[in-house]
């Protein structure tokens, strides 16, 4: 089964180490999408919205980043916009968590699928 990440920098030397895939761990905030989680979101529009939302091109096999202060806070101003079902709730709530982070160590948000 393949996983996918979710990941946030600590810091901006740890995203620089993340671009090379040298980050440790401990330098690194992250969740794991499980298939299921990644077609509920995909089926749902989810990463179509986050596309939309700050000119993305979060999708399967691809590696997308959103960065930049003003893009961070737009997704954490309109997340709660997408109707999500029940189950994707806690999910869409620890991604919201993790664009608080970047926004606070001014990093980005990794999407490694």
């Amino acid at each position: 089964m393949k996983m996918r990440y979710v990941i946030v920098p600590n810091n901006a030397e740890a995203a620089n180490r993340l671009e090379y895939n040298l980050a440790t761990p401990e330098e690194l905030i992250q969740i794991v999408l499980t298939e299921n989680d990644f077609y509920r979101f995909e089926k749902s529009g989810f990463f179509s919205f986050l596309n939309n939302l700050v000119d993305a091109n979060i999708d399967d096999y691809e590696d997308e980043v959103i960065q930049g202060r003003d893009n961070i806070q737009k997704v954490l101003t309109f997340i709660h916009a997408f109707n999500i079902g029940r189950q994707q709730k806690v999910l869409v709530n620890n991604i919201e968590r993790l664009f608080t982070e970047a926004l606070l160590r001014n990093t980005g948000v990794y999407f490694y699928f």
